[in-house]
């Protein structure tokens, strides 16, 4: 009897977390950010900044949220942005590099994780069904098993 109540807690664990299917990957997600139009758009207004005569650099700054049910990372919003020398040191962070025309030249990243998701409920429904089989194939069989009594 544990064993049973073992592998519905396993199930109900499984289908809890379900499955998921990438639809962008981060890389994709960040190569559509073209130009410095497009960053500030989706981004906003910008953590901290670095211009020179020939580049800018825009530095955003995430926060990791911790909660009993979910672990993200967020966007920090600003009210305004500080042109720097150094950026800080921050834990997650994305860095948008241009040229003097604008372009986004380089992009790069620290504990942040643009992927896009999708549950994928044809996937889960398959696997919940799979897992149901396999325990009421396990509680089948061990139910036709016959141990000897030993007095």
């Amino acid at each position: 009897m544990k064993k049973l109540i073992k592998g519905i807690v396993l199930l109900s664990m499984v289908s809890l977390f379900g499955c998921t299917k990438v639809l962008y990957t981060h890389e994709e997600v960040m190569g559509r950010y073209k130009t410095r139009n497009d960053v500030q758009k989706s981004f906003g207004i910008p953590t901290e900044k670095q211009v020179s005569d020939t580049s800018e650099r825009w530095l955003y700054q995430y926060d990791r949220h911790d909660s009993f049910n979910k672990h993200y990372v967020e966007l920090h919003h600003n009210a305004q942005s500080a042109t720097v020398s150094d950026f800080s040191k921050y834990d997650r962070y994305l860095l948008f590099s241009f040229d003097k025309s604008g372009n986004v030249v380089r992009c790069d990243y620290t504990g942040v994780d643009l992927t896009v998701k999708k549950k994928d409920t044809g996937a889960t429904i398959g696997l919940v069904i799979a897992c149901v089989g396999l325990a009421a194939l396990v509680i089948i069989g061990t139910s036709h098993i016959t141990f000897p009594v030993t007095l």
